[in-house]
């Protein structure tokens, strides 16, 4: 497994790839954005039925979508920086 970056694992001293912690960066990032979207989706509906929308879907969006946009960020950055270190890509 040469090449390959690991992160040490808090549990058991087991090496996790970077890989792994990459994906699960990737997930949490698509979850905070598919749910803060289903807030706001929420609030429109709720908007436009002439109801006053509820403080709990008004704060999920404002919570989640800085949250997922924060861990796409750090994603693209992590990939970028694992691509120039491999150095990928030069002829």
């Amino acid at each position: 497994m040469e090449g390959q970056c690991r992160t040490m694992d808090l549990k058991g001293g087991r090496a996790l790839s970077a890989n792994r912690v990459d994906t699960a960066v990737v997930v949490a990032a698509v979850a905070a954005a598919s749910i803060g979207a289903l807030g706001l989706i929420g609030v429109l509906v709720q908007a436009w039925m002439g109801l006053t929308p509820s403080p709990f879907l008004t704060y999920l969006p404002m919570l989640l979508v800085p949250i997922a946009v924060v861990l796409a960020c750090a994603a693209m950055i992590r990939a970028a920086y694992r691509r120039r270190r491999t150095e990928v890509g030069h002829s």
